[in-house]
This record gives structure tokens, sequence and C-alpha cells, in this order.
């Protein structure tokens, strides 16, 4: 197995896929170095990369106006990119190298390939990322629960005074 094989081996885009098809996956991808302060992805710019980050970490935020928001840090195994596979190709989200990054890029087009050349590994795939952005969604939903009871909190306070 390759060292980049047994990098992404635990990442979620590869869950339950035998060794030897992640090794026909990655013969189509390339690895990409990014020195910190590199802009990897920007928000708004059309693109077509699925990336996982292999080594280093990369900051996402996000611009609302003029402001920028940190979202997160993100470092080897996580996947960034992937709502392109549900039709959105233009990015919602800055990747900003932390800390020397390597990511492995895979296309939209190498990932679709294995529709007609695999259709197993072509659904585990699928699968792995409804799965990963399901996960993400549920985050998003206890955030968001946790900000209306704030917001309700403190309407409480600004009636008591």
């Amino acid at each position: 197995m390759s060292a980049i094989a047994n990098l992404v081996k635990g990442c979620p885009l590869f869950h339950e896929i035998y060794d030897n098809e992640v090794e026909k996956i990655l013969a189509d991808c390339l690895v990409a170095t990014y020195q910190p302060g590199d802009i990897i992805m920007k928000q708004g710019e059309e693109g077509t990369d699925i990336c996982v980050i292999l080594s280093g970490y990369a900051n996402i935020s996000v611009l609302k106006g003029e402001e920028e928001h940190f979202i997160a840090t993100i470092g080897q195994g996580d996947i960034f990119g992937e709502m392109v596979l549900i039709n959105e190709t233009k990015r919602t989200a800055n990747i900003v190298c932390k800390e020397k990054c390597d990511v492995l890029v895979l296309s939209f087009e190498n990932f679709y390939k294995f529709f007609s050349k695999n259709p197993s590994v072509f659904a585990l795939m699928v699968l792995n990322v409804t799965r990963l952005i399901t996960k993400r969604l549920k985050n998003s939903n206890l955030v968001v629960q946790e900000l209306n009871h704030k917001i309700i909190e403190l309407e409480g306070k600004n009636k008591a005074a």
C-alpha cells in the first residue's frame, strides 16, 4: 500500500472501501502542497475538486459583507469541497493554509467515472459523503439550537430589566 493510501485510510471518504480500491481511486488524484497563508479554496469561486488534507492544518472562514468569520481548523483526513457532488460548484467558504499542507485533490470527473467503472465503490463514496454532510448538518443544527436558547434567554433578561 502506498504512503498516501495509508494517510487516507482513516478518512471518511474512503470508509469501508478496500485498500486495493483506494489505490485505484488515488491513481487519478493529484497531491498539491500549500504554504502558510496560501488560499487553497476561495469562497464564491467555481470549483470541481474534492480535497482531503494529508498533512498540516488549514482554517475555514466565510465572508459576510466585508467581515471574515472563522469557522474551524481542519487537519489530516478532513474533507472539503464535497458540496460539488450535490451540484454546488461555487465554493461556500475560504480554506487558507495555516501550516504547510499536502492536499489530495480528486476531481469531480474522476470521482464520477467510478459510476460506470466500479459502481459499488462509487456507491460507497457517495454514501460516505452523504454521511459526512449529514454529520455536519446535525452539528449545525445543534449550534442553531444553542443560539436560539441564548436569544430566548437574553430576551427574557431584557424584558425583566
